[in-house]
């Protein structure tokens, strides 16, 4: 017999085993404290203990799903962050039931839309999700750079300037990456709950033609060039800045079937990760 209770209502350290014990067997390893567990899933990535579930057998957790809500692409999306079973339970529908109270709470809250990261190769997790009404939408793909092998053309760059941004100049400027699709790892909302992320805008007078935003690890949360400006090189003018402004040897870049920033990472020395992941989406 399982019981089923709100994340808000059990102690952390249920959620974190939960979570831990039903991952210990997975593709990729988490080997993290609880500590850095709430700081990493409850943090920039958006999830909250009143959006997830964690099922008990007797008082011992054996499976939890947690839950965020964002305004994603312009839509209300309650995102299932992560849906972990301890592997002695799994079969005996606890995920069924899990994701059932995922779907509930979404349609309680007004979202338009369920969605969802899983990494390709995990078959029978994206034929379990594609039963439960999900579609695959979009590839994340991960990149990496290896600062020496940096290639990325730095000529014909023109007239620009270079100039340090806060998150609040980005943010007023934010329809115009309307034309991307980012992330929900990278866009504006878990940006915003970083205060290490460094962003630097392309100027030419007052008008911004390009953007970069970066961590001191490396990891670049955004790059983009005006449409107009893109055939300037602009782009390799903000990935040198990163690359300059991080103590990092590597930088690391993911995004969602981009054709244009494929093709300018490649050029610059980027190298595909082998891990990656696809974006579904349950439209409710």
């Amino acid at each position: 017999m399982y019981r089923y209770i709100n994340a808000s209502e059990t102690d952390r350290e249920n959620v974190y085993k939960a979570f831990i014990r039903g991952f210990s067997d997975y593709m990729i390893r988490f080997d993290m404290n609880q500590e850095d567990f709430f700081r990493r899933f409850f943090g920039p990535d958006g999830n909250e203990l009143a959006l997830s579930f964690v099922a008990l057998s007797g008082d011992e957790p054996v499976g939890v799903v947690l839950g965020g809500i964002r305004d994603f692409d312009g839509v209300k999306t309650m995102r299932c962050g992560a849906l972990s079973i301890v592997p002695e339970h799994r079969g005996k529908g606890v995920s069924d039931r899990l994701l059932e109270l995922h779907l509930e709470t979404a349609k309680d809250r007004g979202c338009r839309q369920l969605f969802l990261e899983v990494i390709r190769g995990n078959d029978r997790a994206v034929a379990f999700y594609e039963k439960k009404g999900y579609e695959k939408i979009y590839d994340l793909h991960y990149y990496t750079l290896d600062k020496s092998d940096f290639s990325g053309n730095l000529s014909s760059v023109g007239y620009a300037e270079l100039k340090e941004m806060s998150f609040a100049d980005l943010h007023s400027l934010k329809e115009q990456f309307s034309d991307i699709h980012l992330n929900w790892q990278t866009d504006f909302q878990a940006m915003e709950k970083m205060n290490d992320i460094r962003y630097y805008g392309a100027y030419e007078g007052q008008l911004l033609k390009g953007v970069v935003a970066f961590r001191d690890t490396g990891k670049i949360y955004l790059i983009w060039v005006d449409r107009k400006s893109r055939s300037r090189h602009l782009g390799s003018l903000l990935m040198k800045k990163a690359i300059d402004k991080t103590d990092s040897p590597k930088m690391h870049i993911s995004f969602s079937n981009h054709a244009g920033l494929s093709g300018f990472v490649k050029s610059s020395g980027f190298v595909r990760d082998e891990l990656s992941q696809f974006e579904m989406y349950r439209l409710l």
